[in-house]
């Protein structure tokens, strides 16, 4: 019986020896290389170094000319912060959205900001350094040919890149691109209930 619970515990030992070395490598890894914790059917998280991102569609479904929003869930990690609009001389958080006939993609949703006063060089720098989130609206053309071309589609994938620099209160780190995509089932014009921006 001994000889078992040893057994056991030398099993323990070696599991707890192999979780802190995933959670190590995950925590040192290179940071040009998200990782994709989970993914659902409508929503996808991804880990960097620096933020824990989560993107989603406010709605699974899109019909033309009713818009849906697709959401960025930002939380940076402790003491780093990203910046944002406003702080000309860094890099800007930035959602860059891919191209596509008949899809309109207005201008990013940014919230409101907070000051992070860099003292040793005595800058006032708007920054996000708590949870936040990005809003891309998006809309479907209802011109007869774009009704045509999304007719024999089922889904409408939507893809981007979220660009950042992330700092903390010592260093900026080097600049990240995490790639990013929304997949919405299609359906005619005025068959999807209405679509809706959600609160930033």
């Amino acid at each position: 019986m001994k000889a078992f619970e040893l057994r056991i515990a030398a099993l323990l030992v070696a599991t707890i020896a192999m979780f802190a070395t995933a959670l190590q490598a995950q925590r040192t890894g290179d940071a040009s290389k998200p990782v994709a914790a989970s993914q659902g059917p409508e929503a996808t998280e991804v880990w960097t170094d620096h933020l824990k991102i989560k993107n989603y569609p406010s709605q699974p479904e899109i019909s033309p000319g009713r818009p849906v929003s697709l959401v960025v869930e930002i939380e940076p990690g402790a003491r780093m912060h990203v910046y944002a609009p406003g702080a000309d001389d860094y890099q800007v958080i930035t959602l860059r959205m891919a191209e596509q006939p008949f899809v309109r993609l207005p201008p990013v949703q940014y919230p409101a900001s907070e000051i992070y006063v860099f003292e040793p060089l005595d800058e006032r720098i708007p920054v996000y350094q708590r949870p936040f989130k990005l809003i891309q609206d998006v809309t479907l053309d209802t011109r007869p040919e774009a009704l045509a071309a999304f007719r024999s589609k089922p889904s409408l994938k939507v893809t981007g890149t979220l660009e950042y620099q992330a700092c903390d209160d010592k260093v900026c780190f080097k600049p990240v691109s995490v790639p990013l995509s929304w997949t919405l089932a299609l359906r005619p014009s005025g068959a999807q209930g209405s679509g809706g921006t959600p609160a930033s």
